[in-house]
């Protein structure tokens, strides 16, 4: 298992979008630390990570952004909390009902537009660059694991970024791809979702121990 960094309460890193974000900032305000702290066992058991410190900062805020992601699509944080101002509730239904979480093979890309298909649904999305930072260092052929949030009307909609995206390098793609193809086959979606956490643990091990030969982490029986 490897080792990444306990998570202090109060922190925020580079999230994406900006409705996301004021979700967040409330949960960090109004959840005490104790319940924060069972969160973040949880979080890191599901990842198969280990609760102590990475060396790379920028290793820590993307896991502050996988972190409050799980907390607030997959806990659903929000429904349980009291006193939720009108703003919030607002900017929350919009996410909750619009979001969508898969794997993506890039297509396209721009400046402004980039396009791909979702590995497990088939279904080809297109999203629309909100910052400049957003399609940085993404490329065709590229497999990103992301959540996605539907914007604009409904004739013309598209799709931003929740949070920044983990990148799966090509030499795993076929392991991958492989995996996708035993959950269509199955018709388990649902499991496909859950193994996509599995799939961001890989994605931090990897960034962690970039040492290691690649293929021993990107492992169904991998040990570390």
């Amino acid at each position: 298992m490897s080792q990444v960094t306990e998570l202090a309460t109060g922190q925020i890193s580079g999230i994406v979008h900006p409705q996301f974000e004021s979700i967040v900032d409330r949960i960090i305000k109004v959840t005490n630390k104790e319940t924060l702290a069972d969160l973040r066992r949880d979080f890191h058991n599901r990842l198969r990570i280990t609760l102590t410190h990475p060396d790379k900062a920028e290793l820590i805020e993307d896991l502050w952004d996988f972190f409050y992601d799980w907390c607030v699509f997959e806990k659903r944080l929000p429904d349980n909390m009291s006193d939720l101002p009108q703003n919030i509730q607002t900017e929350w239904a919009h996410v909750k009902e619009g979001n969508t979480r898969g794997l993506y093979e890039v297509s396209k890309v721009t400046d402004k537009i980039l396009k791909a298909k979702e590995l497990f649904t088939g279904n080809t999305v297109e999203l629309h660059c909100r910052n400049s930072t957003d399609f940085l260092g993404i490329t065709k052929g590229d497999i990103i694991e992301s959540r996605l949030v539907k914007e604009g009307e409904a004739k013309k909609q598209y799709f931003n970024f929740v949070r920044k995206p983990s990148f799966h390098p090509v030499e795993v793609h076929s392991y991958i791809k492989r995996k996708v193809k035993e959950f269509k086959k199955n018709k388990d979606f649902e499991t496909y979702q859950t193994w996509l956490w599995l799939l961001v643990g890989m994605y931090l091990k990897h960034r962690i121990y970039d040492h290691m030969p690649i293929d021993k982490i990107y492992d169904d029986n991998s040990r570390i």
